[in-house]
């Protein structure tokens, strides 16, 4: 027998161990997840991911590998798979409260749609991204969120051709990145922030400065470990090719330009073609080389071509996604006017179900009224003889003893002996004892329980138990009809003071002789003395 103590510790020690085996599991995935990153092959960082999210076993892990393969995506250009990755990860984000993914989901869609020349789009995702960034955590993850939040929204202002914005937000950035402690991701951010910087510088003409920023972002870049897109590296052969395109040497113009014409062309990505394809337009006609101007003039027309091809499709994608929306919304609301419909229907049955009840409800009422009326008139006649003719007995010709079946001989002055002994019970109201039995009953009238079935049953047609549950019901109805202050006494004590010890038993007794409940004889009566005043 294991004693308690030792039990204690092997219970402590196996959920140690337990709980080590997650921590080392979680730390393995977090070190696979980052690394990923870095990996040359956009192929291997794709199936990387999509055996991490095979395998995760909690919505975090399901989501970093989500990541790893929406980022995937996006370095091989591939737009449309790229925004639906992240629009899953912001709608399992939405779900689990996740709000650094949600704004992690909704900065990137923003960026996505951005490189799409989509503007609208992309500003309404980032509107999306601020408001779940109020959340935003301190973590480092976090301010890496928010420093891509900062360059995206610059990114906008760019587009919307508004280079003063850019450049201060963009500084803003920068800033905020050089304050956070220097790593690959630091470095990354940074290179791609200089980057653009130095684009911009090309357009105005500063081009010491955009020469600064170009290998400034080339610096950073190789200094960080992760992967960026090869779209980059033409990027940075671009604006190397613009200075040396402005300060007119043109041959190092041609030469950057090619390079990165060839990047840009290897990745299928058009709106990198196009900058560098109008760029190599513009050397061509500085240089007067027509034969190559038409030749690239050519190239542009299938770029464009290609471009709207694109659009058209992520716009079809969108179309179609939000035209499920509305059927799952038609759907819904199909459902809930069936429902709403049946609500109603059920509503108006219950109603007219409550009228009608109400209507028989008042009717036996008057009929109960009546009869009892009729009682207490005859109880307050002239008495008569209790086995006359005229009396509301009923005798029978009959010797018959219907309770058994047999037949035995009780003569003329026995019975009627009986009858007036019946009588004086009720006037009594000895069927108010709760242990009331017919032994007991028989006792009473100085007879046997042949007899006094034979009795029950020739003059008042029932059985020993209807007829006890007869009186009482009766004998309450009255008191009600009478006496009003009985009307404000509980359900439970009306049982009580008629001989039942349940007060389900009393209601179900009183509706089955009255077809009426007793709340409701008592609404009824209540109601009665109120029309009277």
């Amino acid at each position: 027998m294991i004693h308690k103590p030792l039990y204690i510790f092997i219970s402590i020690l196996l959920t140690n161990l337990m709980v080590q085996s997650q921590v080392k599991n979680d730390q393995k995935f977090i070190k696979i997840y980052y690394h990923t990153f870095k990996e040359e092959s956009v192929d291997k960082m794709m199936r990387i991911g999509d055996s991490l999210y095979k395998t995760s076993d909690s919505e975090d892990h399901k989501i970093r590998s989500l990541v790893i393969l929406a980022t995937a995506y996006s370095r091989q250009l591939n737009a449309s798979k790229s925004i639906k990755s992240w629009k899953k990860i912001d709608s399992m984000a939405k779900r689990e409260g996740l709000s650094d993914w949600e704004t992690l989901a909704n900065e990137r869609l923003a960026a996505e749609y951005l490189k799409l020349n989509l503007l609208d789009a992309s500003k309404q995702f980032l509107d999306r991204a601020k408001t779940a960034g109020k959340s935003l955590s301190n973590s480092v993850e976090g301010k890496y969120t928010y420093a891509m939040m900062l360059e995206t929204e610059a990114l906008q202002n760019l587009e919307e051709k508004d280079t003063v914005g850019f450049i201060k937000k963009i500084k803003n950035n920068q800033v905020y990145l050089e304050k956070m402690q220097k790593n690959d991701v630091t470095d990354f951010l940074l290179g791609k922030s200089y980057l653009k910087l130095g684009e911009v510088y090309v357009q105005k003409n500063s081009l010491d400065s955009a020469n600064n920023y170009f290998h400034l972002a080339d610096k950073k870049l190789k200094d960080s470990k992760i992967k960026s897109d090869a779209i980059t590296k033409a990027t940075y052969y671009r604006g190397l090719g613009n200075i040396a395109l402005e300060r007119k040497q043109y041959s190092e113009a041609e030469t950057l330009l090619l390079k990165a014409k060839d990047i840009a062309f290897t990745q299928k990505n058009k709106k990198e073609s196009d900058f560098i394809i109008n760029d190599l337009r513009k050397l061509y006609r500085l240089t007067r080389n027509h034969e190559k101007l038409l030749e690239i003039n050519q190239i542009k027309d299938s770029i464009d071509l290609l471009k709207k091809n694109e659009l058209v499709a992520l716009a079809d994608q969108d179309f179609k996604e939000e035209a499920a929306k509305k059927n799952r919304f038609a759907d819904y609301f199909h459902i809930l006017m069936c429902v709403s419909v049946f609500l109603l229907l059920l509503m108006v049955g219950l109603y007219l179900y409550y009228i009608r009840q109400k209507r028989k409800n008042r009717l036996q009422f008057e009929k109960i009224i009546n009869d009892l009326n009729t009682q207490i008139e005859k109880e307050t006649a002239v008495p008569v003889d209790p086995v006359s003719i005229n009396d509301h007995f009923i005798k029978e010709d009959s010797e018959t003893n219907t309770d058994t079946g047999s037949s035995f001989y009780i003569s003329e002055e026995k019975e009627e002996e009986l009858v007036k002994r019946m009588k004086e019970f009720e006037k009594r109201h000895l069927y108010l004892d709760r242990k009331i039995s017919r032994p007991k009953m028989a006792s009473l009238l100085n007879t046997n329980t042949k007899y006094l079935s034979y009795i029950i049953k020739k003059y008042r047609k029932l059985d020993f138990s209807e007829y006890i549950n007869h009186n009482r019901i009766n004998y309450i109805t009255k008191k009600l009809y009478r006496e009003s202050e009985y009307r404000n006494y509980k359900i439970s004590y009306l049982a009580e003071i008629c001989g039942y010890s349940s007060h389900s038993r009393f209601a179900d007794i009183f509706k089955r002789q009255m077809n009426i409940s007793p709340s409701e004889f008592i609404a009824q009566l209540q109601d009665r003395e109120k029309n009277k005043s």
